[in-house]
């Protein structure tokens, strides 16, 4: 296959590929995904990330942060911030907030958000944003970093309209299987809509279904069938997805 795809949000540093991920790669790279951008999530998946990136350098992109379900942990940045420090650092996160409500305290989650946003400003780094049932707290606390901070909504699970807000702001909008579901109809409209320059495509392995496979059955080779999916509901060809979302994503990443 000639067309290349970047997963731009897979967890490869989950234990369920530590045993397949040589397999899980080769099956990436059949399918024509040559790029996957790992984040952090946890304290214990910063070393994870880093020694991953060490063994596939150019392949497995790291990222570095605190998702907003571990915001309760006690938190080292400076442990942190010698990860974000690293050459081969492409952005931080996992980051974000989770106001589920199973998940820490909201003031919790903000202050370890803020503080992460300040460093990526400080960085210079694109951020890897989770947010789900607090679009619009998010949106509000983003707008104070307009033009210091750049990144993208992964998986992104908002309606039209605050998609338009985040887009505004300068985020891109990233898309995983849930699109490719026949009955995500939000999320088939923001497919249609998001503007090209702004589109990513990812697989947030092994935590999304697509239409054809359980959540806990997906690997980065599945972002062909997220790309797929958008190029039907935009009534492109395929290889114009792949061309424009690599595309995007090196530029948002600074990758070669």
């Amino acid at each position: 296959m000639d067309q290349v795809l970047i997963d731009t949000h897979c967890h490869l540093n989950d234990p369920a590929f530590e045993s397949t991920l040589p397999d899980v790669i080769e099956r990436a790279g059949a399918a024509g995904v040559r790029g996957f951008i790992v984040p952090a999530y946890d304290r214990v998946s910063l070393k994870r990330t880093a020694d991953l990136a060490s063994l596939y350098p150019g392949a497995i992109l790291p990222s570095y942060g605190i998702h907003p379900w571990y915001a309760g942990d006690n938190i080292n940045y400076d442990i942190l911030l010698s990860y974000l420090r690293r050459q081969d650092t492409v952005a931080l996160g996992e980051i974000g907030l989770d106001f589920a409500p199973d998940a820490p305290p909201e003031p919790t989650q903000i202050e370890i958000f803020t503080r992460q946003l300040n460093l990526a400003r400080e960085l210079n780094l694109p951020v890897l944003l989770h947010c789900r049932n607090a679009h619009d707290t998010l949106y509000q606390i983003l707008k104070g970093y307009w033009g210091g901070v750049q990144g993208v909504m992964h998986s992104f699970s908002g309606n039209y309209e605050f998609m338009q807000r985040f887009i505004d702001l300068g985020f891109s909008i990233s898309f995983s299987g849930s699109v490719t579901r026949k009955r995500a109809k939000k999320y088939h409209r923001n497919a249609q809509a998001v503007p090209l320059d702004r589109l990513l495509v990812e697989t947030d392995a092994p935590s999304i279904a697509t239409e054809s496979t359980v959540a806990s059955a997906v690997e980065p080779r599945h972002c062909a069938e997220v790309a797929r999916k958008v190029a039907e509901l935009r009534g492109i060809p395929f290889e114009e997805v792949c061309t424009r979302t690599a595309g995007n994503a090196r530029r948002l990443f600074r990758l070669p």
